[in-house]
């Protein structure tokens, strides 16, 4: 069985012959690791189990392109970021000082801009056969918005209530389909929608705002996408909790669900996959930000155990880190934890 098949397999709820495996680095992890077994890029990628290869094709690839410390650049949104710390952020919100009543005319990017895909291009065309491939179309309307606008600002246009917002949104959200549409021309596997809408203890707004102004917008991308292919697999992030709009992106028509952070409150995986395994796949695992950096090893162990025992059973699940794997956790960890998956995550799981 391949990783197309495998993940394909979960994917309706069945098991295969192991548990997929889809894990995120950051790029200084991913350069000590491309040491480690001396391969570059996609091929360590690969070589590491990745049964999931996947392309930025909208704005959060400027949040993870690498370019040098200290680099301050200008992406196609104006918005302007400043690499420091290892991490791209924001430091420039072009319609930060616009009238509430202007936002509808700020004209997103093209997005039909051809080498925007290149990359999606290629990973199609050279593990398309054998892998799983996706497209991320994320932040896909609160994230541009707030990042355009400024988070503050925007959640206070929010609250007004002005239709000069909707506007906004709806353009946003109309740039997101097209660049969804367009990626459906080259054959993946999924659309990866999503916005961080979460923080540790709770969601940035209400879910009833969530409901009001983002899940119409959510839903009538989907559907839109799903009239070009109806049995098109649509994926969601969000970071943080957001288990009290869980069953509203069941609604519109959400597949999988990332990352499951279980540091956030009410994000207790075990807990999901009993309430919704049946209806979502999940993708999720290892902690991020306590477990895999912080741990002892036999901690390691005992919770890669644990997660695939629990989650793995009857398909619906793929196998992550909680988040990108940071620079604060060693090598041997992930190596361990890559060890581990080897062995016990394989059908039928006998741990």
């Amino acid at each position: 069985m391949n990783s197309k098949e495998r993940v394909f397999k979960t994917l309706s709820h069945q098991e295969s012959d192991k548990v997929p495996l889809y894990i995120w680095y950051h790029p200084d992890v991913f350069k000590s690791l491309e040491k480690e077994f001396n391969l570059k890029g996609r091929e360590l990628e690969v070589y590491l189990g990745n049964d999931i290869l996947q392309t930025w094709v909208s704005i959060n690839y400027y949040q993870s392109v690498v370019v040098d410390e200290e680099t301050i650049f200008t992406d196609e949104y104006s918005i302007k970021w400043h690499r420091k710390g290892g991490y791209n952020m924001v430091i420039y919100n072009p319609i930060n000082s616009w009238d509430i009543k202007d936002l509808g005319d700020y004209k997103f990017p093209d997005p039909d801009r051809v080498d925007r895909f290149d990359e999606l291009k290629y990973l199609v065309d050279t593990f398309g056969k054998e892998y799983f491939i996706g497209a991320d179309v994320s932040g896909t309307i609160f994230e541009p918005c707030s990042h355009i606008r400024g988070m503050e600002q925007l959640l206070l246009d929010l609250y007004s209530d002005e239709k000069s917002v909707d506007k906004f949104l709806d353009n946003a959200a109309d740039f997101s389909l097209k660049v969804a549409i367009n990626s459906l021309e080259f054959g993946v596997d999924w659309i990866w929608l999503g916005d961080d809408v979460g923080t540790q203890e709770g969601m940035i707004f209400s879910p009833q705002m969530w409901r009001k102004f983002f899940k119409p917008r959510m839903k009538k991308i989907i559907d839109e996408l799903r009239k070009i292919k109806n049995d098109l697999i649509i994926a969601y992030h969000s970071c943080g909790t957001i288990y009290p709009i869980i069953e509203d992106l069941i609604e519109i028509g959400v597949n999988v669900l990332n990352p499951i952070q279980p540091k956030a409150k009410d994000m207790d995986m075990y807990k999901i996959k009993l309430q919704y395994g049946d209806k979502l796949t999940l993708h999720c695992g290892m902690d991020t930000q306590g477990v895999l950096p912080f741990g002892s090893l036999n901690d390691i162990e005992i919770e890669t155990k644990k997660i695939i025992k629990y989650l793995a059973k009857d398909g619906g699940f793929i196998f992550t880190a909680s988040h990108t794997i940071q620079p604060d956790t060693s090598i041997d960890r992930i190596l361990l934890m890559l060890d581990l998956l080897k062995k016990f995550a394989k059908y039928p799981i006998i741990i």
